[in-house]
């Protein structure tokens, strides 16, 4: 509701926001002020401002077989802002080699299944913060999201390719696990163009899955303008 994004996201009333975001459009696209103006929905839709960026760095893990590894992270996020409040939803992957995990299994030597893997997929949604106005902002945020290890290997010996397949079925349901996340990080804007750098610290993976204990990554990268609108997306926008 209206209420709801101006409390949660403009942390003003809306004819305050719009204010600010039409003395941006003074200066840059006067043209367009009365046309936005004459449309509640376009309204609305310029205070909100749209970056699509791309991302590197490296990701902090854990598995019950080995201490904590790092390995590089590439990935891509979308950021979307309101004054000084925004959603950034991203995904990245970490690329390891022959990363070495496992979990309970009564027919394994030791009653441990090993599970070789390479790469971990994460999903995130986060909600940010940003108290300082200006170029250089700090930002914090909290979210959620999904941590994935992707193509699990059980390794060791099978007395059959059922009980095989049986092995990598059971490794794909403990190689997923849900996490809380606290974000923070700085960013610094060159017109339509921002470099960003950020810490991320997620919960626990679950007990007798392939990955065990806090999650951390660090990363940098950029974020491009898109614009405020579908119409800011084409004419410039910010």
């Amino acid at each position: 509701t209206r209420q709801q994004i101006q409390d949660n996201y403009f942390r003003c009333s809306f004819d305050e926001a719009w204010e600010e975001t039409r003395a941006y459009y003074q200066r840059s696209h006067p043209e367009r002020i009365a046309a936005i103006e004459r449309s509640p929905k376009q309204k609305m839709a310029a205070i909100f401002k749209w970056y699509l960026g791309a991302q590197a760095g490296v990701l902090g893990f854990e598995t019950p077989s080995q201490t904590r590894g790092w390995a590089p992270t590439v990935g891509g996020q979308l950021l979307v802002m309101a004054k000084r409040t925004g959603l950034l939803v991203s995904i990245d992957e970490a690329f390891g080699s022959n990363e070495v995990t496992g979990y309970g299994d009564a027919n394994a030597n030791g009653s441990v299944r090993e599970v070789l893997f390479d790469r971990i997929r994460r999903y995130s949604a986060t909600l940010t913060a940003y108290p300082v106005k200006g170029s250089t902002q700090p930002y914090f945020g909290l979210g959620f999201g999904l941590m994935q290890v992707l193509d699990p290997k059980p390794q060791g010996v099978f007395t059959s390719p059922i009980q095989a397949r049986l092995a990598g079925n059971l490794a794909s349901t403990k190689s997923t696990d849900g996490f809380i996340a606290a974000v923070a990080g700085i960013q610094f804007r060159a017109g339509r163009m921002v470099a960003f750098g950020q810490a991320q610290l997620s919960s626990s993976a679950q007990s007798g899955h392939l990955l065990r204990g806090v999650g951390q990554a660090i990363t940098g990268g950029l974020r491009f303008s898109l614009g405020g609108a579908k119409e800011g997306i084409r004419g410039g926008g910010y």
